[in-house]
């Protein structure tokens, strides 16, 4: 389906949001080449690069400096095969396979797109119409095709096999990749509790209020098998402690920033006394009797308190 092209997406404006077009480039930053120029210009990739830049044995690079394929060889997986899928702008994606391409060998797909992102509202000191250049993580997934489930490695939310244990190996990678293309920092919209608890570690809410909600959740959610804690977040059973009214998951941006003043803004008095006030007023729990009827109604025993 054709999609008709607003004003903010006309090539103009794409040029001049180009990342190595904005302002003076350092000295380690390399000049925009003739693929990346049709990869943003005209959304075409005909060499099937990363980004329009990167090939297969460039981003392979990025990924054994990374420490990938380390983490895979320590799971036993000495052979993967690295295919990327890079024909449409906004998914561009990376895969590595366990010896041959097949999906039931699939040890990491990841899908990105580099995204002049708009917060939608004013956040300070940024005005509503601000932009910042992204890499969007669309979807990244590690999974082990080897291994099964088990009461030490039970299923979270979401997941179809076990992880790998390399999430923040491919942090970094990508990282790597927001910093090569002078990126403003990565984004990811976590859609269960335990992937934005995964990704805490390097990112923060963009918005504040978000951002203490969410430290609420782990502070009072703290000992719970995280597997537990996340199904009972996914099935609607936390509730405000105070008011005994469910508290459900709502989508925010998640980011890792690359450059100021993104940087700052995150780690600025203002979004921290937002944050901490939010965390310190709310109070959560888990309503087990809803949860344990909610499990039931699916067919399930569940493994509660």
């Amino acid at each position: 389906m054709s999609r008709k092209r607003s004003p903010r997406d006309s090539p103009l404006r794409r040029l001049l949001s180009f990342p190595l077009l904005r302002g003076r480039r350092k000295r380690t930053e390399v000049s925009p080449s003739e693929g990346e120029f049709l990869f943003e210009l005209a959304g075409i990739n005909p060499e099937n690069l990363l980004l329009g830049r990167l090939r297969p044995e460039e981003v392979g690079d990025r990924i054994r400096n990374a420490g990938i394929y380390e983490g895979l060889a320590r799971k036993g997986y000495h052979d993967p095969v690295l295919a990327l899928e890079c024909g449409d702008p906004e998914d561009q994606r990376i895969l590595l396979y366990d010896g041959r391409k097949s999906r039931d060998r699939l040890l990491m797909e990841v899908r990105l797109q580099i995204r002049a992102f708009r917060p939608g509202k004013p956040i300070e000191p940024f005005p509503e119409e601000t932009v910042f250049r992204m890499l969007l993580i669309h979807w990244l997934s590690l999974s082990d095709p080897e291994r099964p489930f088990s009461p030490h490695r039970p299923r979270l939310p979401g997941q179809e096999r076990p992880g790998l244990g390399i999430l923040p190996e491919c942090l970094s990678f990508l990282r790597e990749i927001g910093r090569e293309f002078s990126l403003d920092g990565l984004l990811d919209v976590p859609d269960h509790f335990h992937t934005a608890l995964f990704y805490s570690r390097k990112f923060r809410f963009l918005d504040p209020h978000a951002e203490g909600r969410f430290l609420a959740m782990v502070r009072d959610l703290k000992g719970i098998p995280l597997a537990l804690a996340s199904e009972a977040v996914q099935e609607g059973c936390l509730v405000d402690a105070a008011t005994v009214l469910p508290i459900s998951w709502e989508a925010a941006e998640q980011v890792m920033p690359l450059r100021d003043p993104l940087r700052r803004y995150l780690r600025s008095p203002e979004y921290r006394s937002v944050r901490d006030e939010v965390a310190d007023s709310l109070h959560v729990s888990v309503d087990w009797d809803r949860y344990k009827a909610k499990i039931a109604a699916k067919g399930g025993s569940g493994k509660y308190p």
